[in-house]
């Protein structure tokens, strides 16, 4: 799937309806899907006339201005659809570059907080209503071009994920086998200097806890913890440099088994 298209804006500008684009709608040629929209708002015919010659701007400004007729918010996404479909139907660049998003999610984000045709960028909000007339225009129009567009961005992604599964799987016996050279580390009967207690002798490991004895009660230390929060010092130095170094590639190699599940998951 492409990348999703957020603002209608730049190369995605052709897709707002402020974009010029000439086409034939209800026996008159309008210069933009706006003007057309905006005259579909009152159905008086010389009213609806002075919108063909308009821009965009000029056409929602005049648009504010008119007698809305009387099933207005029952009929205009029906008509948006109409309008949308004419532009595209009738301008075949622009077509191509719709069905040229392929996949791609198509929400017209705002900062004038639309959040009927579009979303609202500051809240995250809106129901996106033209961006869901453009995906399907997108797929009604494209017809067999369309699909075969979407079936080649199946087939990249399978690719993707099969040439990212491989490198997170060598990834991982590399992980691994940094793991196996490092040298085990011996902790039972050495002894420590700790922050709290001075000198310790360690009596057992379990896991990542260490046990010792101090002031004749039973402690815990827990690594790696102890060691990176300076709770802990073994007097042999390489020994302290495995074992964090052990923790950083099981973390590292816990990472990358959640991505490669992950994938594998997504396929």
């Amino acid at each position: 799937m492409k990348e999703a298209v957020r603002m209608f804006r730049g190369a995605y500008g052709f897709l707002s309806n402020m974009h010029p684009a000439a086409f034939e709608w209800d026996g008159r040629v309008y210069r933009c899907s706006e003007a057309a929209f905006q005259s579909a708002k009152c159905l008086d015919p010389f009213e609806r006339e002075r919108f063909s010659s308009m821009n965009g701007v000029t056409a929602k400004r005049e648009g504010k201005k008119v007698l809305l007729r009387r099933d207005w918010e029952e009929m205009k996404v029906q008509l948006m659809k109409e309008i949308v479909t004419a532009k595209f139907a009738q301008n075949s660049d622009l077509l191509q570059q719709l069905i040229d998003t392929g996949s791609a999610e198509l929400t017209e984000g705002n900062l004038w907080h639309d959040t009927f045709w579009g979303v609202d960028m500051k809240t995250g909000k809106g129901e996106n209503h033209l961006g869901q007339i453009l995906m399907e225009v997108r797929k009604e129009l494209g017809g067999e071009e369309y699909l075969r567009l979407l079936e080649t961005e199946k087939e990249d992604a399978a690719l993707l994920r099969q040439q990212e599964q491989e490198k997170l799987l060598y990834a991982i016996q590399d992980v691994q086998l940094e793991l196996q050279q490092l040298p085990e580390e011996t902790w039972v009967g050495r002894t420590c200097l700790t922050k709290a207690f001075g000198d310790v002798t360690i009596l057992r490991k379990e896991g990542d806890y260490l046990y010792f004895e101090a002031n004749g009660t039973e402690k815990i230390f827990v690594l790696p913890q102890c060691l990176e929060q300076d709770f802990l010092f073994p007097y042999d130095s390489e020994m302290v440099h495995n074992c964090l170094e052990r923790y950083a590639l099981q973390k590292r190699l816990q990472e990358l088994n959640k991505a490669l599940e992950a994938s594998r998951k997504s396929t």
